[in-house]
């Protein structure tokens, strides 16, 4: 049993360096590409609750069904830069790309 395992089994905390340092180079690749749908649905879900409109109501807006939106805001849907232009114009936003 490796020292994370042993130290969730006593219940210590573990950092957060630890535990991805733990795990296989092909699972922190996956991990790190997931932590990217999940900032972006991260940005999406916080947008919907400031304009304080519900998962439904923006459905209905885009035309597209309420699961969808479900999806897009557990990071589960890839979403495309038509779905982004579709969310701003639903949301009366208007939609920017840059890198920083």
């Amino acid at each position: 049993m490796n020292q994370v395992n042993q130290a969730v089994k006593r219940g210590d905390l573990v950092g957060y360096a630890d535990l991805f340092a733990s795990y296989s180079k092909k699972r922190q690749q996956e991990i790190l590409k997931r932590a990217r749908y999940l900032k972006a649905a991260m940005e999406f879900k916080k947008l919907r609750k400031q304009l304080k409109i519900s998962q439904q109501e923006l459905a209905r807006k885009m035309r597209v069904k309420r699961e969808f939106i479900t999806r897009i805001e557990s990071g589960e849907q890839n979403i495309t830069f038509k779905t982004l232009n579709r969310i701003a114009e639903a949301t009366g936003k208007e939609f920017e790309f840059h890198f920083k």
